[in-house]
């Protein structure tokens, strides 16, 4: 049960995924909140939610633009899971949730004002490539905001990489030089100390 557990983590499937995606809403909470407090979001903004699991975060960027907000991930059950939360959005035409892996997206260059990844980059392949396709797929001047559980400094940093499938963790300084290699303009990042929260906020 506890290797099932931790599998869920980098790609939820079958039922228990479900369960899985339900306690990452809950659990993620806190960093999806502060990671809002650091994005200025456009009224007319297009929006990628790349790892979208659940959706929830695709519902908040709905309410703060007016233009399309789109998830995508690779596992079933977390496409399943957002269609579901957005249902209204996607019948409005103002949401399309993709089923792809990060590492290829089916996507058309400078597609999006702003490109976000919570809690989902611990997973990507090939990181350093990996960025220079989410590059790809930002229109010029935009942003790319990745959110995490995690500066790299946590206590409990290496417990996760012992024990959940697939982990690895970065830095804020290991994270602002790859998307500088990647060929964004700049990377800011921000720390809520005391919960070890990081945001980093990339332009192109």
């Amino acid at each position: 049960m506890v290797t099932e557990k931790i599998t869920q983590c980098m790609k939820p499937h079958g039922e228990e995924g479900f369960e899985t995606i339900e306690n990452m809403n809950e659990n993620h909470k806190e960093i999806s909140e502060y990671a809002f407090e650091c994005i200025k979001v456009g009224e007319n903004d297009s929006i990628l939610d790349i790892g979208c699991g659940g959706g929830v975060n695709i519902e908040k960027f709905l309410k703060l633009t007016s233009g399309n907000v789109d998830g995508l991930d690779y596992s079933e059950v977390s496409v399943i899971s957002s269609i579901k939360q957005n249902q209204n959005a996607i019948n409005n035409k103002r949401c399309h949730i993709i089923q792809a892996d990060v590492s290829s997206m089916p996507i058309d260059d400078e597609s999006y004002d702003l490109v976000t990844a919570f809690e989902t980059i611990y997973f990507w392949p090939d990181i350093k490539e990996t960025f220079k396709e989410v590059f790809r797929i930002i229109k010029p001047g935009g942003q790319f905001m990745i959110a995490q559980g995690t500066d790299g400094n946590h206590p409990d940093d290496e417990l996760w990489l012992a024990t959940v499938e697939g982990m690895n963790l970065y830095t804020a300084r290991e994270l602002e030089k790859y998307l500088l290699d990647a060929g964004f303009k700049n990377a800011k990042s921000n720390v809520k100390k005391d919960d070890y929260i990081l945001v980093v906020i990339a332009q192109k």
